[in-house]
């Protein structure tokens, strides 16, 4: 007969096997039950009392059991024969593993249980099989609960480094903690620090700033003054010393109806409402009205060609409506004027400049006669470049920056510190398991190479797809918790969130754990459209005598 134990459970591996052994001496002894009955079923069919359906729906007499005619809606009155569509054929299967069948394979030519049983009347020739694969069984479970119990051994290591990683991490913390508060303390002192440096120092830099700019405001006040003095030259075509409305005329650039020419009124408006002005009244009235539209006659617009003198330019920008004879006088004032101009414009600047530096009262060149090595702050021409910081200055720029520095790397240290808490602090809080055996996994990833992809496995992190021959990473999902049944939990990871796939929801991936000596991805495969599902063997799956194949009726 064959009986039925649960699992090894905690029991030995010596004891396992006299059990095979008891169990197989057990089955050669002759139960009397009607066909297709297990032993733990036997009382329920009792030789001359009516039997009653197993289902409690009808009880019949005796002789109508395996009688070829279903009377129990549950089949349960044909156990060996194949006439209930519902029922279930028990197999012995003497040295082996009992189990059931459909009673439709009763009788149908295939041999369907190892010991033949099933077959009794369909005339099929069949081999009983059953010692032989038992056997085979018998050294396979050996070979696991072999494995079991070296992966248990390497599973008790690793509940007891993750005690001493965790306790460690734990110490660690605190003193993160406290070097935290002193960092903050420090931070805060330093900040003090720096702010009170940078006060004294922004002062000078404005103090200089203020003096350069000073400087070149009077700088370009002069080029302006000089600019106004050229212009109101090449204006004064008769060199009188005035400039009248008929001068202003001959320039259309200073049109401000859009038409093109300058009318009487409109030349008159822009001398300030006379018809002619001298020098000093162009400066103050006249010139900041017309200095972005005039162009000056020394523009020119034909082609420059290298180290040819370009002649006649001077006149490019007359209209073409003016007569010949006026444009040869036009051409020979502006020339004398030019040469004047030059002349007198640097002399002017020369000795005006030297009078408002002396006005400046510190902001001028005295101001900045001992400079110091320093990179400007303004970019431009060497003119428009700021002075080096005096000595004085540069002493509170270094003192600041210095103080600067010893602040930012206070508050850089801060921020480490802060991370390596935070990065502490989530470890601790994720579910590593009853004892924590699966902490060591944690930071790990374990790939699996197959033709087309590469899987990429981050226990407590994410589980990726890459393509193998190039591409970028598909996100399989994210860790979100462990999913196993109630009595099992720990037996299957959760990762969702993935991926969105095209037309359909966001990947995610189950991982099922099996208890394995070594930690490595088995399989992947997807049953279901962006649900995928991993094979993931580790020692810290296994339990103590007991093998990964499950629960198994008796050999």
């Amino acid at each position: 007969m064959a009986v039925r134990v649960a699992a090894l459970g905690g029991r030995s591996l010596g004891l396992g096997l006299l059990l095979l052994l008891v169990a197989a001496a057990a089955a050669a002894l002759e139960v009397k039950r009607p066909r297709g009955v297990s032993l733990q079923n036997r009382h329920f069919y009792e030789e001359n009392i009516p039997f009653t359906c197993l289902d409690g729906s009808k009880t019949i007499p005796f002789h109508e059991v395996n009688d070829d005619y279903c009377d129990c809606r549950d089949g349960s009155d044909e156990p060996g024969t194949s006439a209930c569509p519902n029922g279930s054929y028990h197999c012995s299967n003497a040295g082996h593993r009992s189990e059931y069948i459909p009673s439709s394979h009763v009788n149908d030519g295939i041999c369907d249980c190892c010991d033949t049983t099933d077959e009794y009347n369909s005339g099929a020739t069949c081999l009983n099989t059953c010692k032989e694969q038992g056997r085979k069984e018998r050294e396979n479970m050996q070979k696991m609960a072999e494995m079991a119990k070296e992966g248990f051994k390497l599973k008790q290591q690793l509940i007891e480094d993750a005690k001493k990683s965790r306790e460690d991490k734990q110490l660690k913390l605190a003193e993160l903690q406290k070097e935290k508060a002193n960092w903050e303390i420090q931070v805060e002192s330093l900040r003090t620090v720096k702010e009170a440096a940078e006060k004294p120092e922004q002062e000078a830099k404005d103090t200089h700033k203020n003096a350069w700019d000073e400087v070149q405001a009077a700088h370009n006040l002069e080029k302006n003054k000089a600019k106004a003095d050229e212009t109101f030259k090449e204006l004064d075509d008769n060199e009188d010393g005035f400039i009248t409305m008929n001068e202003i005329q001959t320039h259309p650039e200073l049109d401000s109806d859009g038409d093109g020419v300058v009318s009487e009124q409109e030349a008159e408006t822009l001398l300030g409402g006379v018809s002619q002005v001298d020098v000093a009244s162009f400066q103050e009235v006249v010139w900041a009205g017309i200095q972005d539209k005039y162009k000056s006659e020394a523009v020119t617009e034909t082609p420059i060609v290298p180290e040819v003198p370009v002649e006649g330019g001077a006149d490019s920008s007359r209209e073409v409506d003016h007569e010949d004879h006026r444009k040869d006088e036009d051409e020979d004032d502006y020339g004398e004027g030019q040469d004047e101009g030059v002349g007198d414009d640097d002399s002017e600047d020369d000795g005006e400049e030297e009078e408002e530096e002396e006005e400046e009262d510190g902001a001028g060149e005295d101001y900045y006669k001992n400079r110091q090595s320093h990179v400007p702050e303004k970019e431009g021409t060497e003119e428009d470049k700021m002075p080096a910081y005096d000595e004085e200055t540069q002493v509170l720029i270094d003192v600041a920056e210095k103080a600067r520095n010893e602040f930012s790397e206070a508050e850089k240290s801060l921020k480490e510190v802060e991370t390596s808490i935070g990065s502490i602090e989530k470890e601790l809080l994720v579910d590593f398991g009853p004892d924590g055996e699966y902490a060591y996994m944690f930071d790990q990833c374990y790939e699996m190479t197959t033709n087309e992809y590469v899987y990429k496995l981050c226990p407590f992190n994410k589980v990726a797809q890459k393509p193998k021959h190039g591409g970028s990473e598909t996100s399989l999902g994210v860790w979100s918790s462990w999913a196993g049944p109630d009595n099992n939990k720990f037996s299957v990871m959760k990762y969702d969130h993935g991926t969105g796939c095209w037309q359909g929801p966001n990947r995610s991936t189950m991982v099922k754990l099996s208890c394995g000596r070594e930690t490595m991805v088995l399989s992947t495969s997807e049953p279901s459209r962006c649900e995928y599902l991993m094979e993931f063997s580790t020692p810290a799956f296994c339990q103590e005598g007991v093998h990964d194949g499950g629960d198994h009726d008796e050999l």
